[in-house]
């Protein structure tokens, strides 16, 4: 599956080749930024969820995006 948006979220498929099925599904909210230094990878700004299935993904959106209403401007179409 091609990356997709719901709400202003970047939404993408993987299946990962390992035995747990919590982690197919991502998004990252609008204003997600992250660095990569020695220690590793660190978000900076932003939300980065994962799910099992698509449906599970976009009420977790729809929960981040009620819980922090005043930091988060969605671009719904």
């Amino acid at each position: 599956m091609a990356d997709n948006t719901y709400r202003g979220w970047t939404i993408s498929f993987d299946y990962p080749p390992i035995p747990c099925r919590d982690f197919d599904w991502s998004a990252t909210s609008p204003d997600f930024d992250a660095d990569c230094d020695g220690t590793g990878f660190h978000c900076c700004s932003g939300h980065h969820l994962t799910a099992a299935t698509l449906k599970d993904l976009l009420e977790a959106i729809n929960e981040c995006i009620a819980e922090n209403e005043e930091t988060l401007t969605p671009n719904t179409p």
